[in-house]
């Protein structure tokens, strides 16, 4: 394993909320059991009417910071995010997923200091129990969103440069924002390695909007040839999607 070239670099954990009670105890376990020590964690509430902040205030001792407050969406959850911020690297993990024990640990030691962004695998994990690996794909990306969000750390002097997610994106806003760090000529780093299980479903389950905010995605980003190659792609995968498979779950394994 390559060792990281630079000592411990500070990392920061963003998990966004809403109404997640029922999943949101088993992340925040997940973030606090890392095996990695520079860590700092933050959980943005949008608000939530159920038992979300009851939960995070259980653990608020070893929460570096939190706010609960209505907001514009998962977009903006991420903003607050990363205005708070202090690490050098910045993660995401949403509300119902979980880190394997040693993500940042096995994360941080195969960057160097000249990497910008890195992200992994994730285990999908269906409501019957079905399970299956999904690698990010770097070189997929003009066809969607083929980079595993949850599994993505970003250094917070790329979004400096690059800004923050669009707000009027409600699905597509990671595709749109790792569209924008390629174009502004920051490299993604795939590390083959298994970072989060991720629960199949929940707002990306919407695949009509989901393909629909994709293609605007790639009218903003893509030119001639290029996106025509990319329409027709996502085109075929959204009435693969639609027809031949009745599990979402088999769909995005494959």
């Amino acid at each position: 394993m390559e060792q990281h070239q630079y000592n411990s670099p500070k990392v920061t954990i963003i998990t966004v909320a809403y109404n997640a009670q029922a999943t949101i105890e088993a992340t925040i376990l997940s973030v606090l059991a890392q095996s990695y020590k520079s860590l700092e964690y933050i959980i943005i509430d949008g608000g939530s009417v159920d038992r979300t902040l009851q939960i995070i205030k259980k653990y608020e001792d070893r929460i570096s910071k939190y706010i609960s407050e209505p907001d514009k969406g998962i977009a903006d959850g991420f903003n607050k995010g990363i205005a708070l911020a202090t690490g050098d690297w910045i993660g995401m993990i949403n509300a119902d997923d979980q880190y394997t024990p040693n993500a940042v640990e096995v994360m941080m030691n195969n960057i160097s200091k000249h990497d910008d962004v890195c992200c992994g695998n994730i285990m999908l994990i269906g409501d019957n129990g079905f399970k299956r690996d999904k690698k990010s794909k770097v070189s997929w990306l003009n066809f969607g969103m083929y980079i595993m969000h949850p599994t993505c750390f970003v250094k917070r002097e790329v979004y400096k440069q690059v800004g923050y997610y669009d707000t009027g994106l409600s699905i597509a806003m990671d595709f749109d924002m790792f569209m924008r760090i390629r174009c502004n000529g920051f490299k993604i780093k795939h590390i083959d390695e298994l970072i989060v299980h991720m629960s199949a479903g929940g707002v990306s389950g919407d695949t009509t909007r989901m393909h629909h905010e994709e293609l605007k995605v790639m009218r903003r980003h893509l030119k001639g040839i290029s996106y025509l190659g990319s329409f027709l792609f996502n085109h075929i995968s959204r009435l693969r999607w639609r027809y031949f498979y009745k599990d979402p779950l088999r769909t995005l394994a494959n």
